[in-house]
């Protein structure tokens, strides 16, 4: 005879395995202060105060102050630029004075000047430095470096010259690192590739001429006079062809652009034509 299984055997059964297998997680609070409370006194834990806690804030954002104004002085950027047309006289930190081409711009760090002088120059500037620690002028082609002088800088379409009115110059390449000092009447020149050549006897006054409104050209590609000529008129000129002409002479800005044109195109026989606010020159 077969036992008779009861009815509620495996509910009961199924019960009493589920209680051996349920794991008890609840924790009275009771437990849990007396738990932390021996943990702080065998120094497992320690307690901090809000003085504390105020403290360390206060030096976390005073740390993260002083960081933040250290980058701004680092970083902080002045910026003077001369549009085309134009000209502009800046004045830096120490009272170095830098005199702006037309279309040139310069930019330095005004509250890092006391610890490092330092410029970066696009397009053409003279400059009239104090006496003092290292001053230097940084552009795409060349670095020029000085400790009181004077000079020229011309840094525009990967062309850099640097002449030297007083003092002495060194310029170096910012691609074959090399270098050479120059001192007043010489000039150097950095080519594309890096390269340096020194001209001695240049005339300071034709160098310079520019600050005074009046440009000189020797031997000068004729393209590049009438690129000088747009910056100083902030006017467009088209050139029909291209012109394998070189210009020797001179120019003052007090004539009009129209009047410098025919200055200089009369001699290669160089017709002018205006057409919607642009010069077109042709032969």
């Amino acid at each position: 005879m077969k036992n008779k299984v009861p009815d509620n055997f495996l509910s009961d059964k199924s019960t009493e395995l589920q209680d051996k297998l349920t794991i008890k997680w609840e924790v009275s609070k009771e437990e849990v202060w007396n738990d932390v409370s021996e943990q702080i006194k065998q120094g497992k834990l320690v307690q901090m105060k809000p003085k504390t806690m105020y403290k360390q804030w206060l030096i976390a954002a005073s740390l993260a102050l002083l960081l933040s104004l250290g980058v701004f002085i680092r970083v902080h950027t002045e910026r003077i630029k001369s549009p085309a047309g134009t000209h502009a006289t800046a004045e830096l930190p120490d009272g170095s004075k830098v005199f702006l081409n037309a279309d040139a711009q310069i930019s330095y760090h005004p509250y890092w000047w006391k610890i490092s002088r330092s410029v970066r120059l696009k397009g053409e500037a003279f400059f009239e430095v104090k006496k003092g620690k290292k001053f230097s002028v940084v552009s795409e082609n060349g670095i020029t470096e000085v400790l009181g002088t004077s000079f020229n800088i011309f840094a525009r379409n990967k062309k850099y010259e640097v002449t030297c009115v007083t003092g002495k110059v060194k310029v170096s390449s910012t691609k074959t690192k090399q270098s050479v000092i120059i001192k007043p009447k010489q000039k150097v020149s950095v080519s594309p590739k890096g390269e340096l050549k020194v001209k001695d006897n240049v005339d300071i006054n034709n160098t310079k001429a520019w600050i005074s409104n009046k440009f000189v050209f020797t031997s000068t590609p004729l393209k590049q006079v009438f690129e000088e000529i747009e910056r100083q008129y902030n006017t467009k000129i088209i050139l029909a062809q291209k012109f394998e002409f070189e210009y020797t002479g001179n120019f003052d800005k007090k004539k009009s652009v129209e009047e410098t044109l025919q200055l200089i195109c009369r001699p290669f026989n160089l017709k002018i034509e205006k057409k919607s606010g642009s010069y077109y020159i042709h032969k």
